[in-house]
């Protein structure tokens, strides 16, 4: 099974859910997980003062630990960013996650950023998803040459298999959330040294997302999360796969005959897995 739950995340349209929302979400998490894995919340808003209002929600909802992302909307400078983040971290009495995803955001986290954050404990982890493995390479180098307590999350499907191999501790990919056996199966693989068994799981994972990329069904998030759901729906973990406004949900037939196309992909390789327990990624 995975081994972690990331809440409200990107996947989650955690931006265009209120503060009352935000929290169900989490509980809802926590009783779920019933103590069987740790539940990382995502508390990311346009504000300081709004994640922290996230945060302590957050801890009384009984998250083991919280993540954000940099404020968004304005153009933060790295500066404003350390104390966005040690600002958190002095309110929020949970350990606090780095949630790097620039391309969301548009602000990105410095290196020097994060090596400051993990070197003065503000930080006890990162979640990467900018697809730079230059980047997360020397974050997880610096760790392991300062010997921080600091556990680095490849963010990206495409490269957990890569990111092992660079120093990650594991990985929160969207694709968890409906395929978590096959990314368990690219970590397992990865940890035990057998990379040949993680690689051939990543590119079960890459012939997936190629299947999404062809679709023309609104904005590319939409497509991704909206089909996401529609596999969520066809198993019975959710009811519905609305996405919400603006974002344009795949209609029924659009939906089916992609789910369609995907079991013929999988039935080459194994059958369509079955949902664990829980999930790892934006959830």
């Amino acid at each position: 099974g995975v081994h972690g739950l990331w809440v409200m995340g990107t996947s989650a349209e955690f931006a265009s859910f209120d503060q009352q929302e935000r929290r169900a979400a989490v509980e809802t998490a926590v009783t779920c997980a019933a103590g069987r894995v740790p539940v990382i919340a995502n508390i990311s808003d346009a504000a300081t003062r709004l994640a922290i209002r996230h945060g302590l929600e957050a801890q009384a909802a009984g998250a083991d630990a919280v993540a954000a992302t940099p404020p968004y909307y304005y153009p933060h400078s790295q500066d404003e960013l350390l104390r966005h983040y040690r600002e958190i971290r002095h309110a929020v009495d949970l350990p606090l996650f780095i949630y790097n995803i620039p391309q969301t955001v548009r602000v990105r986290v410095e290196l020097s950023t994060a090596r400051t954050l993990a070197s003065e404990g503000t930080a006890g982890g990162i979640k990467d998803s900018q697809n730079d493995l230059e980047w997360f390479r020397q974050l997880t180098l610096y760790v392991r040459e300062a010997r921080l307590d600091f556990a680095c999350f490849a963010g990206t499907r495409y490269l957990i298999d890569a990111a092992m191999l660079a120093g990650a501790a594991g990985a929160i990919p969207s694709i968890a959330n409906a395929f978590p056996d096959l990314c368990v199966e690219v970590y397992d693989g990865a940890a035990a040294g057998d990379y040949a068994a993680a690689a051939r799981a990543e590119n079960r994972i890459i012939g997936i997302e190629r299947r999404v990329a062809a679709l023309a069904l609104g904005s590319r998030n939409a497509a991704v999360l909206g089909l996401l759901k529609a596999i969520l729906r066809r198993r019975g973990v959710i009811e519905r796969a609305t996405l919400t406004d603006p974002l344009r949900t795949p209609t029924t037939a659009e939906a089916e005959g992609w789910l369609s196309n995907l079991e013929m992909l999988l039935a080459t390789q194994s059958p369509l897995p079955v949902p664990s327990a829980g999930i790892v990624g934006d959830e």
